[in-house]
């Protein structure tokens, strides 16, 4: 159960932030907006944190729906987008 929600928010995530997706939204200029803008950087931040709170739950569960070595890398990876947010926000 809470790998599968896990594995939805991670995708939502991914879908967030692809390049496509900020090419697609991009003005006539070509500057990017969709992940950039205030609303976006909100839902990248909630993501980030259902997944933190997804693994957690999983972690205390005993990893019976998903091996630890997997959880740790969706872990690093969620705070590695946060840690990217925070410097894009503090240019």
């Amino acid at each position: 159960m809470f790998m599968e929600k896990l594995v939805r928010e991670t995708e939502r995530l991914s879908l967030i932030c692809s390049m496509l997706d900020t090419m697609r939204r991009a003005d006539k200029d070509r500057n990017a907006r969709g992940w950039t803008s205030p609303i976006g950087l909100l839902k990248i931040t909630r993501s980030c944190a259902m997944i933190s709170e997804l693994g957690t739950s999983i972690a205390k569960a005993g990893y019976r729906e998903c091996d630890r070595v997997t959880l740790e890398e969706i872990q690093r990876e969620t705070r590695q987008v946060l840690y990217s947010l925070h410097a894009q926000v503090a240019d």
